[in-house]
């Protein structure tokens, strides 16, 4: 008998990934358009040492690419589940879910 998949580690890797609210930031920039470093310096309005630590986690989970024109590296997201996690963070808490007291 086969075993399921188990993606935990993966999914984990994920979230990891994206758990700095930076990095959310950056990747909803991402999720609308390509940026270079330069442009997500000045839209995140963190220093460009900050935006080199950030895509350096995003790329090595996975989650960005990026494309080199010549001086400079435009990045994008390389990986829908993180387009989809993006998604489902940007609608809030669902209706059904409701805070007990």
């Amino acid at each position: 008998m086969n075993k399921p998949k188990d993606d935990s580690s993966e999914a984990a890797k994920i979230l990891k990934a994206l758990a700095h609210p930076a990095r959310i930031r950056l990747m909803r920039r991402l999720a609308s358009e390509e940026c270079c470093v330069s442009e997500v310096e000045k839209c995140l309005r963190i220093s460009q040492p900050n935006v080199s630590q950030h895509l350096r986690i995003l790329k090595s989970a996975g989650l960005i690419a990026g494309t080199r024109r010549e001086r400079r590296i435009c990045y994008r997201i390389a990986d829908e589940r993180a387009r989809a996690i993006l998604g489902i963070l940007s609608k809030g808490t669902p209706d059904h879910v409701q805070e007990r007291h």
